[in-house]
């Protein structure tokens, strides 16, 4: 397996999210639970039901949700969340970056919660959890939730084979310009380019499987081709059909 950059991240412990939330108001639970697709098709009283028994906090960006085997699952809110693994060197093995309305956790359903999964919040995050034999409580007097729950621990394995196919498979460059053209709906459309979030190489580099200095250097060459740029930490995507280029010629 290729080496990656391995990096250290505080955990939220239970106190420094109880402090976080107590310093930023919460939003509406019942809102922002309205506006995930899981509960689209519910009723307004079946989804308060549902809010009466999830537990909401704010964990800060860097820090980690769960290290290791849990037994809770966790609904995403607002913000973004990374799911990794740790190889056997103990370098970070990205399996997913979570947008609002995802569930994880979810093998606690199973009693098969895996010692080596890890969640951390890439950025500012509210996230509601409950135990596993709660929600378990929940799916059974909600079946539409547990069809869509069962549909998102689908989800979950087929990006796991996913990741395992694209590290045995695909280059550095080819996994760097396929993350990169991903990131494209969330960045800033602008008269030179696609501003994309801003981010670290090294959390770059640990989202596509790679080192910083591999990254560095395949970025390096992208910009002095005009295919990307820089503002800042921000990579500005010039020439998107060449970075289809890299995908679909190894695809």
């Amino acid at each position: 397996m290729t080496a990656v950059t391995v990096l250290r991240r505080p955990t939220c412990h239970s106190g420094d999210v109880a402090t976080n939330a107590r310093r930023t108001p919460k939003p509406e639970k019942l809102s922002l639970l309205r506006r995930l697709n899981l509960f689209e098709e519910m009723s307004d009283a079946e989804v308060e039901e549902v809010s009466h028994k999830l537990a909401m906090s704010k964990c800060a960006g860097g820090c980690q949700v769960y290290v290791g085997k849990t037994n809770r699952i966790y609904l995403l809110k607002s913000g973004r969340v990374r799911l990794y693994q740790l190889s056997r060197d103990g370098d970070q093995v990205t399996t997913a970056v979570l947008v609002p309305g995802h569930l994880f956790g979810t093998t606690s359903l199973l009693g098969e919660a895996a010692d080596n999964d890890h969640a951390e919040a890439i950025e500012d995050s509210y996230i509601c959890e409950a135990s596993a034999p709660e929600f378990l409580g929940i799916m059974s007097r909600h079946p539409l939730l547990m069809a869509k729950v069962m549909m998102a621990m689908a989800r979950h394995l087929f990006r796991l084979e996913r990741t395992v196919e694209q590290l045995v498979h695909e280059s550095v460059e080819t996994r760097l310009a396929r993350y990169l053209l991903g990131e494209l709906d969330a960045g800033e459309v602008r008269a030179d380019g696609v501003v994309l979030p801003a981010m670290t190489r090294e959390e770059l580099a640990a989202r596509v499987l790679s080192t910083r200095e591999s990254v560095s250097r395949t970025l390096g060459r992208w910009t002095r081709a005009g295919i990307i740029g820089a503002d800042g930490r921000r990579i500005v995507v010039r020439d998107v059909a060449r970075l289809r280029h890299f995908v679909g010629a190894n695809a």
